[in-house]
């Protein structure tokens, strides 16, 4: 398995390309809501440039509380195999009114959830890849994002 190591520039440069879909497609989030652990740096980042509440939730809690009938910008840092964005997805559509959009840093071709908005397609079937993300193994790595 290879494994890519996606810099703080990396996620910034997906980040701004995120910002420029939305505003392409007319969209504008009231409010970012983050999957924790992966989407809390990202929506953290794009709470602070769009200067929008910023809410982190885990997908296996139930309790959340989100403003009604806004629009609601939901990220991770991968939409993988789709499982997570499927879950919390169906959740928000049974619990909450409210105009949802999904957006990921890195979205995988295989994935059974099609997102709204990603940076990078990456297709696990063909190259078996490992996205590491600059929170991910920060310990052990350099600013270049190279192994020590």
């Amino acid at each position: 398995m290879r494994h890519e190591y996606l810099s703080d520039v990396d996620v910034k440069n997906c980040l701004m390309d995120i910002i420029r879909q939305m505003y392409m497609d007319g969209f504008k989030p009231d409010v970012v809501v983050g999957l924790v652990r992966g989407g809390s740096v990202p929506a953290n980042l794009l709470s602070q440039f769009l200067d929008i509440p910023c809410y982190m939730i885990n997908k296996d809690e139930e309790t959340h509380l989100l403003p009604e009938g806004s629009n609601i910008l939901v990220i991770d840092d991968i939409n993988d195999t789709g499982s997570a964005l499927t879950e919390i997805s169906s959740y928000f559509l049974h619990e909450y009114e409210g105009n949802f959009k999904y957006a990921t840093l890195i979205s995988n071709v295989g994935s059974s959830f099609e997102v709204d908005y990603y940076s990078i397609e990456i297709n696990k079937i063909e190259e078996n890849i490992w996205i590491v993300f600059p929170w991910e193994n920060w310990w052990m790595t350099n600013p270049d994002g190279d192994l020590y």
